[in-house]
């Protein structure tokens, strides 16, 4: 039975002026619902999945600063690796590329990469596995303080036309000179929990700086990190993010994006808060 039969029939009394208003006007609107795609069945043939493939980028949470970033191109870049001292499962990842921002136990664990991955931890110009990395030099931790920990580098890459930044223990506010060096970007991995990186408004400041798209939140405080660890949880970010951007927070560990969504125009900016297991 169509909408405008089914209408006719539990409403006797409308008549057919009320059908015809039916037939006009059409049946009433739902509220927008988010579109989520179904997980692929088994058996789903090849040429199938080829139609509808998209360029870009998954990447999975592992916890505190670390990612891996993998395309359809079989690259598989991971980032900042820790060991059992933060607190989280000591990742198990392969990579072709393994990109550490600064040589301390809860960033540079390279043991833990499998896949023998070409190791970058520079700032300057390297080229590896076929991708063109960008290393740009970042003051230690917090200006004034904790000297002895030294200089950190970020990472900006460019895959499957997205380009990419992981801002490492970045401690202050950046530059022009590191934003016309990072930015603009389409996809930014940034610290957010303070002590001894950025807090949550110089986050904030540092994805508008940069006019990043896509925001993911790393280095703060969670149910597995050591109970002694003085920084700040993810919260405290949610608690100052711009009314116009977009947030998610997901219940998985890895999120896929896609060359058509950087390139959406006038799109809002959007946080995504990754679960880490």
């Amino acid at each position: 039975m169509s909408a405008a039969r089914t209408a006719a029939h539990t409403l006797p009394g409308l008549g057919l002026i009320a059908l015809a208003a039916l037939l006009v006007g059409g049946c009433p609107k739902q509220p927008a619902q988010e579109t989520v795609t179904p997980p692929a069945q088994p058996g789903a043939g090849k040429q199938k999945e080829a139609a509808t493939m998209e360029p870009g980028v998954t990447i999975r949470y592992f916890g505190h600063a670390c990612f891996l970033v993998t395309d359809d191109a079989a690259h598989s870049v991971a980032l900042d690796p820790f060991d059992a001292k933060v607190g989280y499962k000591v990742p198990e990842l392969a990579a072709t590329v393994c990109l550490v921002s600064h040589g301390h136990f809860d960033h540079s664990n390279v043991a833990a990469v499998s896949g023998d991955p070409q190791v970058v931890k520079t700032a300057g110009t390297t080229e590896a596995e076929g991708l063109t990395f960008v290393g740009v030099a970042a003051p230690h931790h917090e200006p004034g303080k904790n000297a002895e920990r030294g200089d950190v580098v970020m990472f900006r890459w460019t895959r499957a036309g997205i380009k990419l930044a992981h801002l490492g223990d970045l401690g202050d506010s950046l530059s022009p000179d590191q934003i016309s060096a990072l930015g603009p970007v389409d996809v930014l991995m940034v610290p957010v929990g303070g002590f001894f990186t950025i807090d949550a408004n110089k986050a904030v400041q540092a994805a508008q700086d940069l006019k990043a798209k896509f925001v993911i939140p790393m280095h703060y405080k969670t149910a597995a990190t050591k109970p002694d660890l003085p920084i700040a949880p993810v919260e405290d970010l949610l608690k100052v993010i711009p009314g116009d951007w977009v947030l998610t927070k997901s219940d998985v560990n890895s999120v896929t994006i896609t060359k058509a969504e950087v390139d959406k125009p006038d799109a809002p900016t959007r946080l995504i808060v990754l679960n880490y297991e």
